[in-house]
């Protein structure tokens, strides 16, 4: 059996990257086609449709790399509808902040029920190279499968990182907290018939977490922490936060970042409070929890998540002030020093 890596042109970068997580694995070269690469791809002299065609009804184990590109491909369709009338082994992929409520993805071909994952998820890959074992051959050495797996996510939050400074930052925080895509589209507010008291005259619409979260920054009260945490998890396309005695694990991996990006330690040093709020602006869930039921690590928000790929400038700014001042009280402790 062959694995086909069903994907877009446009994200060959996140494909080159499993296709260097499953060689490094162990999965031959010889068992993978991935036509974004010339040595993984169709060989010359050959049609690329009939090509495809002919290995799609040899069965092989499909990657769907699902990304709003992919949906927007004529190409990546029918090779997805051709695999899926064959009745492939397959599996779900997700580009980071790719929207699984999305209408293409939800009255597409693959049934949206079905579990799929994100590159980032680490949890999940780990899942995902366990199930390879049964086709495939799959290097039994834990500390090599460790490491490929590390480099794999470094992989990914590289790219997701260069992708997200090459588009364009256009929203505001006006935008999100309207909840529409245009602040001139917002619904206006509606006005009661029994009462005629100015207060009165427009119905309040409840806010959900994420717009009150983006509110209180635009209104400047959020904590430092509270900004750092969302721009770590966006930088690093890291969704999931260690807690518990996970923590420290969480806190060296923060500072790592921090030091690497000039930060200063405002999110490292408050690390355990600015998730208890965070908690308490229902921004995050319990995603995995001990033998005891405690939890070891929680998500952000779905809601949240979405808002990862595209926060707004003024957010941005926030977090070059909270740098900055971090660097200004560094360099003075600095000056502050009495040599010895």
């Amino acid at each position: 059996m062959k694995i086909l890596i069903s994907h877009s042109s446009q994200n060959a970068d996140y494909g080159g990257a499993l296709v260097k997580l499953l060689t490094g694995i162990g999965i031959d070269h010889d068992s993978i086609i991935f036509t974004s690469d010339t040595s993984y791809g169709i060989p010359v002299g050959e049609n690329i449709f009939d090509w495809l065609k002919e290995r799609i009804t040899e069965k092989p184990f499909v990657i769907y790399l699902l990304s709003p590109q992919y949906y927007s491909s004529v190409a990546c369709l029918n090779e997805m509808g051709a695999a899926w009338i064959v009745e492939n082994q397959h599996a779900m992929i997700f580009t980071p902040g790719f929207d699984l409520k999305s209408d293409y993805f939800l009255n597409g071909a693959i049934d949206p029920r079905e579990i799929g994952f994100f590159l980032n998820d680490e949890d999940r890959v780990t899942q995902f190279i366990e199930s390879l074992r049964g086709p495939f051959k799959v290097t039994d050495n834990q500390v090599l499968i460790g490491n490929k797996r590390r480099e794999f996510m470094q992989d990914i939050a590289r790219l997701f990182s260069v992708s997200s400074v090459n588009n364009p930052r256009k929203k505001t925080t006006e935008t999100i907290t309207a909840g529409t895509s245009h602040k001139e589209d917002a619904i206006p507010p509606t006005v009661s018939p029994a009462s005629t008291e100015p207060d009165n005259q427009a119905r309040k619409v409840k806010k959900t977490p994420v717009e009150r979260y983006f509110q209180d920054l635009a209104d400047d009260k959020l904590k430092d922490g509270e900004v750092m945490v969302i721009y770590y998890a966006a930088e690093t396309a890291q969704y999931k936060l260690g807690v518990g005695w996970r923590t420290n694990e969480e806190v060296g991996r923060i500072r790592k970042w921090e030091e690497l990006n000039d930060l200063g330690d405002t999110l490292s040093k408050d690390y355990e409070t600015v998730i208890s709020r965070l908690e308490i602006r229902n921004l995050t869930e319990v995603s995995e929890t001990t033998s005891y039921g405690n939890p070891r690590q929680v998500m952000l928000s779905k809601e949240m998540q979405d808002e990862l790929m595209d926060l707004p400038d003024d957010f941005y700014s926030r977090c070059d002030k909270i740098a900055k001042l971090a660097a200004e009280k560094k360099n003075s402790l600095d000056s502050d020093e009495i040599p010895f």
